[in-house]
């Protein structure tokens, strides 16, 4: 990913640096909760092991995500005046501790800083980005003792731009993605000329360069040595051509709500394609041509995905990751790690997954852009 503390630093997102997020190692494979070379154990963590920072997420079991439930309050019922004026007084403390909330969390600089995933062959893929995507390795890690190593690619530095972290677990060629990840978005000025250059590299295209149904935006889909799909979009310069992270959920007004309350995000647009029995919902911190979003989409009558083992998390920006564990916890997402500095680093960040499982990494603003230094 970018150099950023959550996911990994540098433009999903490498080079010699200081210990930042990125590193925590990722958890193993999703049906398993022992610390396997897939991700960073969420309970037996090494001080000491100061690369291991962002790979957070694997190792807890999804049922345990999915089914966290807040007990209901207690209600009774009384004759006495008292009773019924400190319910409401309760009541309309929380209501403005929640308005409070809401407004903070509109005005906290979040910006999406990278994504994090695993392949099966890393110099493989870097050079599928680099040759086809036009994409930058910004920086590349090894790390023996852990067995695995990271690389960031993407189309800027990682302080201003949008990145992925590829992570390459030694020995593991090949990973599950799943039914709910969907696709990553590139914005091209030619898509006709990159599907061309992908072909003559052995890429495979799975729908060629023509105009979107019902419309005039001329797309692809490709697919990377992994299978990792992405939607080409033709698009003038645009300060984030790493554009979109299109993920599947089970119920879009929910998704939609909570990604407004808790992540602070704007409903940029929403279409609903009846013929094709599906809806999507773009998210995000700034017009779609401008920065990167979150496409979400609901299939009709599909609650719920295979998360599988390949796709990671997003990483973002917080001013106060704190005040944002709050948030999340109050409009239904779940800590997965407490709010606070990484051992050995300092750097402070909170882990959360969303209603439908899908996991975030908020990342102290400031702590970030001292770990790029």
């Amino acid at each position: 990913m970018v150099r950023i503390l959550p996911m990994a630093s540098s433009s999903l997102h490498l080079a010699t640096f200081r210990p930042c997020l990125s590193s925590f190692r990722f958890s193993a494979i999703t049906n398993t909760t022992t610390t396997a070379r897939f991700g960073v154990s969420l309970t037996a963590y090494n001080p000491s092991r100061r690369l291991a920072l962002f790979h957070l997420g694997s190792a807890i079991p999804q049922a345990q995500l999915f089914n966290v439930r807040s007990p209901k309050g207690l209600r009774t019922e009384g004759n006495g005046v008292e009773a019924g004026t400190t319910g409401n007084i309760a009541q309309a403390s929380t209501a403005t501790s929640q308005e409070n909330d809401l407004e903070w969390v509109k005005k906290d600089k979040r910006r999406m800083l990278h994504v994090v995933y695993r392949v099966g062959d890393l110099d493989k893929t870097i050079k599928f980005y680099t040759e086809c995507l036009g994409m930058k390795l910004l920086r590349k890690r090894d790390i023996p003792e852990e067995r695995y190593t990271n690389a960031f690619l993407g189309y800027g530095p990682e302080d201003s731009q949008f990145v992925v972290e590829l992570t390459y677990n030694y020995g593991v060629d090949n990973y599950d993605i799943g039914s709910g990840f969907g696709h990553f978005g590139i914005a091209v000025e030619d898509v006709a000329k990159t599907v061309d250059l992908v072909k003559a590299k052995g890429g495979k295209v799975t729908r060629e360069a023509g105009p979107v149904k019902g419309g005039s935006t001329v797309i692809a889909f490709i697919e990377d040595p992994d299978g990792y799909k992405f939607e080409l979009l033709e698009r003038g310069p645009t300060p984030e051509p790493l554009c979109q992270v299109m993920l599947r959920v089970g119920d879009l007004d929910r998704a939609i709500n909570y990604y407004e309350k808790a992540f602070g995000m704007e409903l940029l647009r929403k279409r609903d394609n009846p013929e094709y029995k599906y809806t999507i919902a773009m998210m995000g911190y700034g017009p779609e041509d401008k920065s990167t979003v979150l496409e979400l989409t609901y299939n009709y009558g599909v609650t719920e995905y295979s998360k599988g083992n390949a796709y990671a998390q997003i990483a973002i920006g917080t001013d106060d990751v704190y005040k944002t564990a709050e948030a999340v916890k109050k409009h239904g997402g779940t800590i997965t790690r407490e709010p606070g500095p990484l051992p050995g680093i300092g750097t402070k960040i909170v882990a959360c997954v969303d209603p439908d499982g899908w996991k975030t990494v908020f990342v102290d603003n400031i702590d970030f852009l001292k770990e790029l230094e």
